[in-house]
Order: C-alpha cells, then sequence, then structure tokens
C-alpha cells in the first residue's frame, strides 16, 4: 500500500501519481517571439480565428452536437460560434445545479436566449446513488472527488450518441488560474502549486510533509524561461489528472478546443502577461461576440464580463453581505454554489446523508488512515459544530473508488 500517493488523495482531491493514457499536451511549438511586435488588436483578431476555425474544423451537421452549459465564459463561447455555423434549433444544451445559483440560472438563461433543445437538471430533486457513483468511479479511473458531476444516468440517456462540446482545460492555456505566488525555481514552484490546491476545507487529512508528495509532480525543465512555472505544473498535474479525468469522463465522445494544436501554441506563444487573468482570452470573446458577453457572467459575481471595475466590486459587495446576512439568518441562497449545498445535503437529505455516513464508516472499519478521527468528522458536522461536507466527501470518494476496484 502506497500510503504517500493515498495522502495525495487526501489532499489534493486526486491521487499524484496517476498517468492519463487519453490526453497529453505538447510544448514543443512554443515561440515566443512570434507574435511580441503584434498589436494586441491583431493578437485578439488572431484569436478569435483560431478559436472558431478549432471549431468549425470539428464540426459535423450530421452529429447531435451537445454543449453543457454554465455560467461561464468558455461553454458560451463555443454555443455562440456554433450559432455562427448551424441554426441553434439544432443544438441540444444542457445545464445542472441548484436553483437561485449563478451556474444553474445563467446557464438556463443563455440556452433560452440561443432558442437550443435545452435540458436542465435540478440537483436539488434529482437523488444520488452508490450504484451510479461506482460507475462515475469507473468511468475517472478512479481517479478524484466523486459527487461533483451531472446526473450522469440521464445524460446517457439524452445524449449517448452525442457529440459534447468542452472547453475544459483550454480556458487554463489563457489564464484561468492566476498564480500570486511565482518562483523562479521548479520545487518552490512545486510548493506554491500545492498550496494553491489543497482540496480541503478547515481539517488537513493528510499526514505527510509536501516535500513527500514532491516525487509525483510532472513538470518539464525545458520550459523554465518560457512560461510561468506554476502553470506548467497546473497544466501537467492538475489538470491532466484533475480536470481532464473528472469532467472528460469515460462514456462520451469529446469535441475539445485544448486538443487543436494551433490555438494551444498560439496561447502559449503570446507573452505571458497577456494571459494574466485572462486578459487577452477575455478580449477575444468580447470582440467577437459582444452581445452574448453582455449577459451575466459566474466569473464577475453576476456581472457582465464587459461590466466596469466599478459594477463588479458593487455586486461583489452585494453578495458578500448577503453572505454575511446569511451567517446569521440564512434567508438567501449562495449564488457561487456549484453543483449543490453539500454542508447542507450531508445533514438533511437522506441519499447524500446516507452514502456519506455508510461510505465513511466502512472507510474507518478498514482502518488505513488512522490518523484521521472519522467519525469526530462527522459528529462535529452534523451538530453543526463546522461545515466539512469537503472532508466528508474526500473520504467517502475514496471509499467507494475501493468498492469500484481502486488499488492502493
Amino acid at each position: 500500500m502506497d500510503l504517500t500517493n493515498l495522502n495525495s488523495f487526501l489532499k489534493f482531491g486526486y491521487f499524484l501519481d496517476y498517468k492519463n493514457s487519453n490526453y497529453s499536451f505538447d510544448f514543443s511549438n512554443i515561440n515566443k517571439n512570434k507574435y511580441k511586435d503584434f498589436t494586441e488588436e491583431k493578437l485578439i483578431n488572431i484569436g478569435i480565428k483560431l478559436w472558431k476555425n478549432a471549431i468549425r474544423n470539428q464540426f459535423d451537421e450530421k452529429e447531435m452536437n451537445v454543449v453543457p452549459l454554465s455560467g461561464g465564459l468558455d461553454s458560451r463561447a463555443i454555443l455562440a460560434t456554433l450559432s455562427e455555423i448551424t441554426d441553434p434549433s439544432k443544438i441540444y444544451t444542457y445545464t445542472f445545479g441548484s436553483p437561485g445559483t449563478w451556474d444553474f440560472e445563467i446557464g438556463n438563461y443563455i440556452a433560452k436566449i440561443f432558442g437550443t433543445k435545452h435540458f436542465s437538471f435540478d440537483l436539488t430533486k434529482i437523488e444520488y446513488s452508490l450504484d451510479e457513483l461506482i460507475d462515475v468511479s469507473k468511468r475517472i479511473d478512479h481517479q478524484t472527488v466523486l459527487f461533483y458531476h451531472h446526473p450522469v444516468w440521464k445524460v446517457d440517456e439524452l445524449f449517448s450518441n452525442g457529440k459534447i462540446w468542452s472547453g475544459a482545460i483550454i480556458d487554463v492555456f489563457f489564464g484561468r488560474h492566476y498564480h500570486n505566488h511565482k518562483a523562479n525555481g521548479w520545487q518552490n514552484a512545486i510548493i506554491n502549486s500545492f498550496k494553491e490546491n489543497i482540496f480541503g476545507g478547515k481539517i488537513g487529512l493528510s499526514n505527510v510533509p509536501d516535500s513527500i508528495l514532491l516525487k509525483y509532480v510532472d513538470y518539464i525543465p525545458e520550459l523554465k524561461e518560457k512560461l510561468v512555472l506554476e502553470h506548467v505544473i497546473d497544466l501537467l498535474n492538475r489538470q491532466l489528472k484533475y480536470i481532464a479525468p473528472h469532467v472528460l469522463m469515460k462514456g462520451y465522445e469529446y469535441k475539445l478546443l485544448f486538443t487543436d494544436n494551433d490555438l494551444v501554441n498560439f496561447a502559449n506563444s503570446v507573452s505571458n502577461y497577456l494571459n494574466e487573468e485572462q486578459y487577452l482570452y477575455k478580449k477575444m470573446f468580447i470582440s467577437a461576440f459582444p452581445k452574448v458577453f453582455m449577459l451575466p457572467t459566474t466569473g464577475n459575481h453576476g456581472a457582465a464580463l464587459t461590466a466596469s471595475s466599478t459594477v463588479v466590486k458593487l455586486t461583489r459587495l452585494i453578495n458578500k453581505c448577503r453572505m454575511g446576512i446569511n451567517s446569521i439568518i440564512p434567508i438567501f441562497i449562495n449564488r457561487r454554489i456549484n453543483y449543490l449545498d453539500f454542508n447542507s445535503g450531508i445533514r438533511y437529505r437522506r441519499d447524500i446523508h446516507t452514502i456519506v455516513y455508510d461510505s465513511i464508516s466502512d472507510l474507518d472499519n478498514r482502518n488505513i488512515i488512522n490518523w484521521i478521527n472519522i467519525k469526530k468528522i462527522w459528529k462535529q458536522h452534523i451538530e453543526k459544530k463546522g461545515n466539512f461536507a469537503k472532508e466528508l466527501l474526500l473520504l467517502a470518494s475514496l471509499e467507494i473508488h475501493l468498492k469500484a476496484g481502486k488499488r492502493i
């Protein structure tokens, strides 16, 4: 039993030793001199053209084209591009989550604006089952935390013959993750990345120092002078070992933007500062689809991508005030919730409560992580002495992976 690798799952929500056999990234064509003298306007136009070509080159009118919609940028830009190629009424879309949250409400609203064949999955009314979670575990190579996904069997029923368009990971190439601390050497960059990607909430479940986990981290020494080091580590580890197996689970055929070499090479080759906080990426979408990005977005706290900084600060303040009131009297929905409010779900939903409790009990009986007082975490959560949903879902996921055949 590799307890070191087990600890990587407890710390980050995925196993660091994983080797992704389905996807990889090619950094060999980075050319930082290629665009250094280009104006911003010209770079925006090149980026738009490459984005649209990446979609046009994969599009087939005869296929069932399906776009999962959230309140973010990528799915909206994919849908907007497809709508230039074909009638939106021929495109299938779906949104899932909790009513009142940005991802759920904005995703549904975008579908209505475009007039797609849309399906909406209210996760507050859809039950989780252990059998489905075990199935998901197998589809994601027993690799990541569970529970954070669409209702798989319902999507299977509707779109088993569809081609799923996903903007997964391409947004990271264009700077979705901002790295507050940037190191000059790989080891310090890895430590920085570790600090940015801890999965758990208030309780640390791992019992090994970060230095023990360094051996599992992939990086490419030759990229030191070309890209931000933490960015490389993010792509080769979190994206390939967590996001890819989780978001691109087995059982579907995907149309992906990060597999388009021209688009990826462009993102890698422009000056690094243009990808800070997705600066160029956002400029591309605002220029290409101005009306679409005047609509609300999750990343701007419900404000449009085109909104002024003052408006964004105001919406952020309003939402902060709502959450402040909620800490005293819970009357507002947390609009930032993805999927479900699992803190409440574990306490009050019979399906989630039962699956999590039974799973962590079985895990406790295995006695393989005897440095964690699992029953104490459960008791404190149920008695509202703290919100430990992330820790409990992580522990339950580990047990479900073991039941599904994971070997440690």
